[in-house]
């Protein structure tokens, strides 16, 4: 019950269930085990949250996967000559060197030393081993055996420290690093200099050093890192599960479609960077998070997120591409290219061939930025890939949004700006659910998908539940092409669907202002037979030249409703107006709160957790719509501290 969560009358003190969390595949991929693949597999849906402590269990087929990878990681060491002092011609390992090998290897696979009981048990198991099977394959036997200890596949959190009035028990310091560490990164406590020295310092036993830490860490690392590998991953990785455009590339774009309705390149990849650097940006200003990734009209296109950076190599560009010897610079740079990777005297022609080609091209770089620049605008410079910044080639999949494309060497059309971000059109764009890495993400092979759009909404903004479709109904829309596919979704207005379809599909079909590549629409297109016509190239230019093409106004209109507050449940016109009043309401904020809870706990929220979600809302609300005032309330709330 939504309402009773942030009632305030749930009094019961908030708590996790002590439990035990196995490991997840990003968890996985960082402890330093090579190549080998991953033993665990999600088995929630890819729409949404996916690591959940009461489903993350280790089964049979788990612990199979887990003796390969241990195969995997062993059969690479001994490759590579680790374990050449276990050869069968070596002389015998003194009992200190066996210890400390057991020490190493223990550090290796569980990530800390052991205790002297289980150094005690390894090495007695180890001489055991080394009895019966020989020197190697008796330390392969014991490191497998650490591999398959509970420590290697589950987090433990039971609540190690003090007990309180309430049977409550406390995370113990140890247990805490393991906590915060794995809610913000990929890696073990001991590898984040920050944890590691509160836990060393003895500032990890209280909420307040819970807090101090935790806000450290997101003040000094929030965006830091390799453009793809940020030094807190997990944070970016919650919006990417909550929002969804990350799987943008995963809807199949036919071709052949793509090419008739002008889009010159579907680059999912650079649409999902421009989500990024938009939450980036909101991230950094840290203010009204929520509201502004739901309503916000500035977007970053084809920019790699730092102004300083753009400008600096843009400046550089400039400079390089005017200079008057920049054309010889390029033939020379071929010619020793070609000395240096091909026969040179064998191959005159060829050669030739390359120089004449570098030379044209570079002319005709200097000529489009010449005529780009006296046009008064910004020439795309062609971003290379760094470790902080992503590339960015050209404006080629700009499509998307509305925006005519060009490549490196064509006409560029749009001023593109190099200070981001821009401001799109107010009545066309309103925060991450009009962008077309959402959109895209959130539509099907051949056309947008409002019933899922509309499911998303519901759950993810009006904190509703859905439940499974009946087995006795046939979900798909028929299909009719002289029908708009809101059209062909009236069938769904009858009796028996509406009970459950008047909770998605009012919301979803809001989004029908824009195509299923994202761009925007006011109309539709039929052709001489009354059917829908999709293409946008030159026929399309032509046919509606020669008045052989009708028009109808799109239908976007839509509805809001559950959102608990009569200013924002209402008619709306399309999904730019719906976002505009249901992104700055109470609902959307606390339900993107729950989502947020639930990330960072491994849980679903309970009526128990009320405090914790009360007081989150109301650091986030009294810090001006702070994000990481959100977090630290989270990671320092008794729902993450204390287990029973």
């Amino acid at each position: 019950n939504h309402e009773k969560l942030f009632s305030g009358e749930i009094k019961t003190l908030p708590f996790s269930p002590s439990r035990l969390w196995r490991f997840n595949t990003e968890i996985f991929a960082h402890k330093g085990f090579g190549k080998a693949k991953s033993p665990f597999s999600y088995v929630t849906s890819e729409r949404g949250i996916r690591d959940y402590a009461p489903l993350s269990i280790a089964d049979q087929s788990t612990v199979q996967m887990m003796m390969i990878v241990a195969d995997s990681f062993l059969t690479d060491r001994e490759k590579r000559g680790d374990f050449s002092g276990f050869s069968a011609d070596k002389p015998d390992l003194k009992e200190q060197a066996l210890i400390e090998v057991i020490r190493r290897e223990h550090s290796r696979v569980l990530g800390r030393y052991p205790n002297n009981v289980e150094q005690e048990k390894y090495l007695s198991f180890l001489k055991r081993n080394i009895k019966m099977g020989g020197k190697l394959e008796g330390l392969k036997t014991t490191i497998k055996a650490m591999f398959l200890s509970p420590e290697s596949i589950y987090r433990m959190e039971f609540g190690m420290g003090e007990v309180d009035a309430h049977g409550r028990r406390h995370l113990s310091p140890e247990e805490i690093a393991h906590a915060i560490a794995y809610a913000l990164t990929d890696h073990r406590p001991d590898n984040h200099q920050l944890i590691r020295e509160a836990l060393q310092n003895g500032q990890l036993k209280t909420k307040g050093d819970v807090d101090r830490l935790t806000r450290k860490i997101l003040n000094e690392q929030l965006l830091t890192g390799h453009w793809n590998r940020k030094d807190l991953p997990r944070i970016m990785r919650f919006f990417e599960e909550f929002f969804g455009f990350h799987r943008a590339g995963t809807v199949f774009k036919d071709n052949d479609r793509r090419r008739a309705e002008k889009i010159n390149q579907w680059n999912t990849d650079m649409l999902i960077h421009d989500a990024r650097m938009l939450i980036e940006h909101v991230l950094k200003k840290d203010k009204d998070v929520i509201a502004e990734l739901l309503t916000t009209n500035k977007y970053f296109i084809a920019h790699p997120g730092d102004n300083n950076y753009a400008r600096e190599h843009y400046e550089k560009k400039i400079a390089e591409i005017m200079d008057p010897g920049f054309v010889e610079d390029r033939v020379e740079l071929k010619r020793n290219q070609i000395k240096r990777d091909f026969n040179f005297e064998d191959m005159p022609e060829k050669a030739e061939e390359a120089l004449v080609a570098a030379r044209r091209d570079a002319e005709r770089t200097v000529a489009m930025y010449k005529e780009t620049l006296d046009k008064g605008m910004y020439r795309h410079p062609n971003f290379p890939f760094s470790g902080k910044r992503r590339g960015i080639a050209d404006l080629l999949y700009i499509e998307s949004y509305n925006l005519p494309s060009s490549g490196r060497h064509d006409e560029q059309k749009w001023d593109w700006p190099l200070e981001q971000p821009l401001s799109m059109p107010e009545e066309e764009r309103a925060g991450l659910l009009t962008h077309p890495a959402w959109l895209t993400a959130y539509s099907l092979n051949e056309d947008n998908d409002p019933i899922h759009r509309g499911i998303w909404v519901y759950e993810r903004l009006l904190a509703g539940v859905l439940g499974d479709v009946p087995p006795d109904v046939d979900a798909a829309v028929p299909t009719d092409p002289h029908k708009t596919l809101r059209e062909r979704m009236e069938p769904l207005r009858s009796e028996k669907c509406w009970k459950c379809h008047r909770k998605m599909n009012p919301l979803g079909e809001a989004f029908e202002i824009f195509d299923d590549w994202g761009r925007y629409r006011t109309h539709h297109y039929f052709d001489e037979n009354g059917e829908i016509y999709m293409r946008r190239d030159n026929q399309f230019d032509r046919k509606l030249k020669e008045g052989k093409l009708t028009t109808r106004k799109v239908d976007a209109s839509g509805e809001i409703v559950f959102s608990g507050d009569h200013k924002v449940d209402g008619k709306v016109k399309n999904a730019v107006e719906m976002m505009q009043r249901l992104g700055r309401s109470d609902r959307a904020r606390q339900s993107f709160i729950r989502h947020l809870f639930r990330y960072f706990m491994g849980r679903n929220e309970v009526l128990s957790d009320s405090k914790t979600l009360i007081e989150a809302e109301e650091a986030y609300v009294n810090n001006g719509g702070s994000f990481k005032a959100l977090v630290v309330s989270l990671l320092s709330s008794d729902s993450f501290l204390y287990r029973r």
